[in-house]
């Protein structure tokens, strides 16, 4: 599908990115403070789930935090499926606390620019989209698995919940030679 079909929607002043979080930087999961607090504080825009455009899988790591995979051009191994998360408007600072949380240095993830329809607005209301009129897709930054580690036996999920989170996540301080 074309990009320009729908509506792209970006931040016009560069010191701000957005960014799509689907684990545990959700509302109401272990890490959202970081995003959520301090002077730097993200303002949420709302839910959202990644474009038809791009295909992705979202998998459990041992330690209860999920990866997002972007699928392969005709990978039928794994079901290309629209993951749902939420968006946020970040600056420069808080995108940088966020590289660091995420460990991009050590190549656990890489933040990617991907397309994301946007669901609902800040106040979780539906954004309704009438048949035949555009989708508010706009461009956001997305941590996207990297090579640190093998991922062939993960689980595949749906949707990273908190009920996942509450049985599964080891928080950081707590995973024995992770990092």
């Amino acid at each position: 599908r074309p990009l320009s079909r729908n509506k792209i929607m970006s931040i016009p002043n560069t010191a701000h990115s957005n960014v799509f979080v689907y684990g545990t930087l959700k509302r109401e999961m272990f890490n959202h403070k970081i995003l959520a607090e301090g002077v730097n504080s993200g303002k949420f825009i709302g839910v959202g789930e990644t474009s038809k455009a791009f295909k992705f899988s979202l998998l459990l790591s041992s330690y209860g935090f999920p990866y997002l995979i972007q699928n392969e051009e005709g990978d039928v191994s794994s079901s290309n499926t629209a993951v749902r998360g939420e968006v946020y408007t970040v600056n420069e600072e808080k995108l940088a606390e966020l590289d660091i949380l995420e460990n991009i240095a050590s190549g656990l993830y890489k933040r990617s620019v991907i397309e994301v329809e946007l669901l609902t607005d800040e106040n979780d209301e539906k954004i309704p989209v009438e048949q035949g009129e555009e989708k508010n897709i706009l461009l956001a930054f997305a941590y996207i698995a990297g090579d640190q580690e093998d991922k062939s036996d993960l689980a595949q999920i749906e949707e990273y919940t908190k009920e996942i989170h509450d049985e599964k996540y080891v928080p950081k301080g707590s995973r024995p030679g992770f990092w």
